[in-house]
């Protein structure tokens, strides 16, 4: 894919998630800057529709590897300044939104569409004339995308009740990928209902090489083994 060989880039993310028991959507705006080598830093403010209270995270992915930084969290261990966890280490992580910045990792869903594109018209991205796209990412395509990813309760549960990913794509004249939409819905892993995410991302600055800066391991309260103490009972 064009886009993805354009090296690094920024990503401007706004979003909402809609669920039951949420008399409004959590709304989600943010930016990241990336490189092509799966090490991305950028934040994301989340406003909860029942506090009314934006919480804004600092992000930053290396790999699999994914810290975040909020005065939300409270205090930490031993003073550290971040959290930190490892998205490999599988099931029942909720990798549905690309809340840790791997913007490389959604681009790859176009590639995923099954069934035809659809060309629905042209627009302007950001002032740059793109042609607008639609497609979908079958059921199965999604579970194993999440499977892939470490998700494999999440992924169990889209096989039984999700519904297709809707994808759109704005592209422009020399190929590139403009702007993204992702629209998915699955169930709740606990009760009835249905979460319905609908994400946009548009891309700018492409070739820029940021200079990001990984946090310390003695900045770091590493959380991995206390999830996966959870999720081994």
């Amino acid at each position: 894919m064009k886009t993805q060989r354009e090296g690094g880039g920024r990503a401007v993310v706004r979003g909402a998630i809609s669920k039951s028991g949420l008399s409004k959507p959590l709304v989600l705006t943010g930016q990241v800057v990336y490189t092509d080598s799966g090490l991305s830093r950028g934040y994301i403010i989340a406003t909860d529709p029942e506090a009314g209270k934006p919480v804004k995270i600092e992000l930053v992915q290396d790999g699999t590897q994914a810290y975040m930084r909020s005065t939300s969290f409270g205090t930490l261990p031993d003073g550290k300044e971040w959290m930190g966890i490892d998205y490999s280490l599988g099931d029942e992580l909720d990798t549905s939104v690309p809340a840790n910045g791997d913007v490389m990792g959604e681009l790859a869903l176009l590639e995923m569409v099954t069934g035809g594109v659809e060309k629905v018209g042209t627009e302007k991205v950001r002032g740059v004339p793109t042609t607008r796209y639609r497609g979908r990412v079958s059921v199965a395509e999604n579970a194993k995308r999440l499977r892939e990813m470490g998700g494999e309760e999440t992924a169990a549960l889209v096989e039984q009740e999700g519904t297709p990913l809707q994808v759109e794509a704005w592209i422009d004249a020399k190929g590139l990928i403009r702007r993204m939409r992702i629209v998915q819905s699955r169930p709740e892993e606990e009760g009835e209902g249905m979460i319905t995410t609908d994400m946009t991302i548009d891309f700018t600055d492409f070739g820029l090489e940021p200079e990001i800066e990984v946090p310390d391991s003695s900045e770091v309260f590493d959380t991995t083994s206390l999830v996966q103490e959870q999720i081994d009972g």
